[in-house]
């Protein structure tokens, strides 16, 4: 069975700078699962 880590993270800002942002977790491997509001919840498989 896969294992994941989870992120919460509170984005706040315009368009450009959460693209930026939301860019650079997904360079990291997280994957973006759900927002509400400006919280962003990620997860990424644990080795």
């Amino acid at each position: 069975m896969k294992k994941y880590e989870y992120k919460c993270v509170l984005i706040l800002g315009m368009g450009g700078r959460t693209t930026k942002i939301l860019n650079s977790f997904g360079q990291e491997g997280w994957e973006l699962i759900s927002t509400t509001w400006a919280w962003h919840y990620f997860k990424r498989p644990i080795n």
